[in-house]
């Protein structure tokens, strides 16, 4: 007689053994599990709410992949990708080529967890996370091949992780510290609790919708897909929070404040320019402030309050930073279009620069008179005045430009000295973060570093974009070459 899953499942996700030839320090290394100081015996009330068997697992996710295929085909038939706004792709490229590579990194971690997590509850959910991880990695390859009969620009979804591309490796500068380099609770804290149960909501809910307003259903439906699975594996960051609140809180916050505040940084470079520049006008739904505020800043307050936590001591600098900081981001991704491997979308048309207002009051004092002047360059013909000469400062801990992290164009010098270097920082924040930890970001050095240590050869832009890979055929350009700046004639 078949027993009923309640019945053995309890007994399935919590089986464990007692070592007897060798030290369980050595089976589960603490610089792998993380465990620290919490007693073995804490580690029993880790507990999540997901009570998934593999058999349930596996009918759930072929439901799941056979209706991401049959939509797939389906709009591939009506030729729906044509039909796209210009502006919309940059979106498809920056996520797929910053994100995909970072699901095929997070089978490593949840692999970790399958093997040094604390208490085997947590390693039974790791199986599921690395499926779940595989998946995603696989979907988006899956996605990006098909659309490069039409866009090569696709290719850059597995390629990308592959260069040297400036913001391709400050999204490896973070990932690989979080996911690679952390051991088994750090990871679930900055990874599960922050960036999956937080910020992916943003990239995957967000997007997602913008889309599918876009006519972008295709898209729209993986990104969702990939997220019911995202909602599920996240869980393990918030019992892991309650063991350590229970015998490690300080320990706790920092990790949080510090993944908190870096993942900030990433997503205002991600998916600020997405939503409020590179969607069309007529199909935003929410500012990137609005959504932060009502999803994340709303959701993280309620965390740490519900677990006994602090809010991060910068927190009303993050908030102030929602105002204007993806917006020097985009400005600046904009202004080094050579550098890219799609082609952004200004997204100051006189249309769009009367939504910006309105969004963001002080965007026009902030912003404003800064495109005025490329408006004026654009319209006299002088398009190389609008293009860099030489590369920026980088950040040593986010690997982003410096200047406007907290406030717009803030030209005040945030600087460490750390075994008679120094080290630069786009915020005191980010500088916080390294005074707190500098062994983890000392030797991983920015673009700019490597540019000035001699080994990008020649040292000039030319020779900056050869190292990063960026060739003629995926080099950045204005989506609608510049179409938006001449409207401002007649304005």
């Amino acid at each position: 007689m078949l027993l009923n899953r309640d019945d053995w499942y309890e007994t399935s996700r919590d089986l464990d053994w007692t070592f007897s030839y060798v030290d369980p320090n050595e089976v589960f290394p603490a610089s792998w599990s993380g465990a620290g100081d919490v007693p073995a015996d804490a580690w029993q009330d880790w507990e999540e709410p997901f009570r998934v068997s593999y058999r349930d697992y596996v009918r759930i996710q072929r439901e799941k992949e056979g209706g991401v295929k049959a939509v797939g085909n389906a709009l591939s038939r009506a030729g729906v990708f044509e039909k796209l706004d210009p502006a919309h792709l940059a979106s498809a490229h920056l996520h797929l080529g910053g994100t995909c590579m970072v699901e095929q990194m997070a089978i490593t971690m949840q692999s970790r967890f399958c093997r040094f997590a604390p208490t085997p509850k947590w390693r039974n959910l790791g199986v599921f996370g690395m499926l779940d991880e595989t998946r995603h990695a696989q979907l988006d390859l899956r996605f990006a091949h098909e659309l490069l009969k039409v866009d090569p620009r696709f290719d850059w979804t597995l390629k990308a992780f592959h260069t040297n591309e400036w913001g391709i490796r400050a999204v490896k500068a973070f990932f690989d510290d979080i996911m690679l380099n952390a051991d088994c609770v750090e990871a679930a804290l900055a990874v599960s609790l922050t960036v999956e149960h937080g910020f992916t909501n943003m990239q995957f809910v967000a997007l997602a919708a913008d889309a599918m307003a876009a006519g972008d259903i295709n898209w729209s439906n993986l990104l969702s897909s990939i997220q019911t699975d995202e909602a599920r594996h996240a869980q393990q960051g918030f019992p892991t929070l309650a063991v350590l609140m229970e015998h490690d809180p300080e320990r706790a916050q920092q990790a949080i404040d510090v993944a908190f505040w870096r993942s900030t940084r990433l997503f205002q470079t991600l998916t600020g320019p997405a939503m409020d520049y590179y969607t069309p006008l007529e199909q935003r739904k929410m500012s990137f402030k609005e959504f932060m505020l009502e999803w994340i800043v709303n959701h993280h307050e309620r965390i740490l309050e519900d677990y006994g936590l602090k809010k991060p001591w910068y927190w009303d600098d993050f908030l102030r930073s929602l105002e204007t900081a993806h917006h020097s981001m985009h400005l600046g991704m904009w202004w080094y279009r050579p550098t890219l491997f799609f082609k952004p979308n200004a997204g100051v048309s006189p249309a769009e620069r009367e939504w910006l207002r309105e969004k963001y009051p002080t965007w026009e004092r902030d912003f404003g008179y800064i495109w005025d002047q490329i408006i004026a360059n654009v319209q006299a013909g002088d398009v190389p005045a609008t293009l860099p000469e030489t590369l920026p400062v980088l950040c040593n801990v986010t690997h982003l430009p410096i200047g406007g992290a907290c406030a717009p164009h803030e030209l005040a010098e945030h600087k460490s000295e750390y075994k008679g270097k120094v080290y630069r920082f786009d915020s005191h924040i980010s500088k916080w973060c390294f005074d707190v930890d500098p062994e983890r970001y000392a030797d991983h050095p920015t673009v700019v570093d490597r540019f000035l240590a001699g080994d990008i050869q020649p040292m000039d832009l030319p020779g900056a974009l050869a190292w990063m890979g960026i060739t003629p055929d995926v080099m950045g350009d204005d989506v609608y070459d510049y179409a938006w700046a001449r409207e401002y004639v007649n304005a």
